[in-house]
C-alpha cells in the first residue's frame, strides 16, 4: 500500500476556472483538489482536462490532487492520462462500486509511468457494503471516502441520521483493517452554517476521520483548527513513539506496556500518535509543532 500524506485540509476548485484555482492556492487550505467531475459542465470537460494538466506540469505551489470523471465514463481515461505526471499525490475516482474499476485505473497510470495514489469515493450501497473489497483491490489505493450526496440518494436518507453514521464508520473500519491511511470526511454543503460545519467536524475527528475536504476557502479556517494537533497532543505522540523505540530494545519485549502515566500503549495508541505527528509536519508552518 501507498504511504499517502495527511493534510487537514483540502479545498475542491473547478479545474477549468482560472481565477477560482488561482484563489485556491493562495487559500489557507492545506491542499488543492482539482475537479474534473461534478463542478465542470460536459462542454468544458476537455477545457477543464487541459487546465489541469497545465497546472500539473507547472509544478503547482501545494500539493495537488485531481478528482476524475467516474470509470464508466467517456471522459476518465483522458483525465488520467492527462493527469498522471510527478506532482500528481493522487486521483480521486468518485462513484466506485467495483474492484475491477480502481485496477484499471491503476493500469493507466501503470502505462503512464506515473507513481501517484488513487484514493476512491464510494457513493451506493452497494460500495458500502463492499468497502473492505474495494479497499484491497490495488496497492495503488491509499486511501477510501464516501461521497455523502449521491450516496444519500441511494440510501434515501437525509444529512444526518444513523444510517450515514454507520456508513462513516464502515469507511474507518475498512479503512484500517485493509491497512490504509484513515480516511478524510467528505465536503459539508451549506456554507453559511459554519456552527454546523465545527459540530459535523469534531463528530468526523472523533469517529476516526483525519482531516477534511472542503468547497469554499470560508471553512478552511474551521476545519484546519479541529484537526491542528495542540502541542500537548504533539508531545504526548511524540512521547508514545519514543516509548515505544525504547521498549524494543528493552529485555521483556513485549509489545503491549503501560505508560508512567497510566497510558496502555498498544497499535491503537501508536497508530493515532503517527497520525497526530504526521498531521503536525505537514503544517504549512514548516512542521513547526513536529
Amino acid at each position: 500500500m501507498k504511504n499517502s500524506p495527511t493534510y487537514r485540509s483540502y479545498l475542491y476548485v473547478p479545474a477549468h476556472k482560472a481565477q477560482v484555482v488561482e484563489k485556491a492556492y493562495a487559500s489557507e487550505a492545506d491542499a488543492v483538489v482539482l475537479d474534473l467531475e461534478d463542478a465542470v459542465p460536459a462542454n468544458h470537460k476537455d477545457e477543464a482536462r487541459a487546465a489541469a494538466a497545465s497546472i500539473l506540469a507547472s509544478n503547482p505551489a501545494k500539493p495537488t490532487y485531481v478528482r476524475v470523471n467516474p470509470a464508466s465514463s467517456p471522459w476518465c481515461r483522458d483525465d488520467v492520462e492527462a493527469i498522471a505526471q510527478p506532482s500528481l499525490v493522487a486521483l480521486r475516482l468518485p462513484k466506485c462500486d467495483g474492484p475491477e474499476e480502481i485496477r484499471t485505473v491503476a493500469s493507466w497510470l501503470d502505462e503512464a509511468g506515473c507513481s501517484a495514489g488513487i484514493q476512491i469515493l464510494i457513493e451506493s450501497a452497494y460500495g458500502i457494503e463492499t468497502a473492505y473489497q474495494l479497499a484491497m483491490s490495488s496497492p495503488r489505493l491509499d486511501r477510501i471516502g464516501i461521497g455523502e450526496s449521491d450516496l444519500r440518494a441511494d440510501l434515501q436518507v437525509g444529512v444526518d441520521n444513523f444510517t450515514l453514521e454507520f456508513c462513516r464508520a464502515r469507511c474507518v473500519i475498512a479503512s484500517r483493517a485493509a491497512g490504509l491511511s484513515a480516511p478524510i470526511q467528505t465536503v459539508y454543503h451549506t456554507l453559511k452554517d459554519l456552527d454546523g460545519l465545527r459540530e459535523s467536524t469534531l463528530r468526523a475527528k472523533s469517529m476516526g476521520f483525519v482531516g477534511r475536504f472542503a468547497i469554499h476557502p470560508s471553512q478552511l479556517p474551521i476545519i484546519n483548527e479541529v484537526f491542528t494537533p495542540s502541542e500537548e497532543e504533539v508531545r504526548a505522540a511524540r512521547g508514545v513513539l519514543e516509548a515505544v523505540e525504547a521498549n524494543a530494545g528493552a529485555s521483556t519485549g513485549s509489545s503491549v506496556f503501560v505508560l508512567p502515566d497510566g497510558r496502555v500503549v498498544a497499535p491503537p495508541l501508536i497508530a493515532n500518535a503517527r497520525v497526530t505527528l504526521a498531521l503536525a509536519a505537514n503544517l504549512p508552518a514548516q512542521g513547526a509543532l513536529a
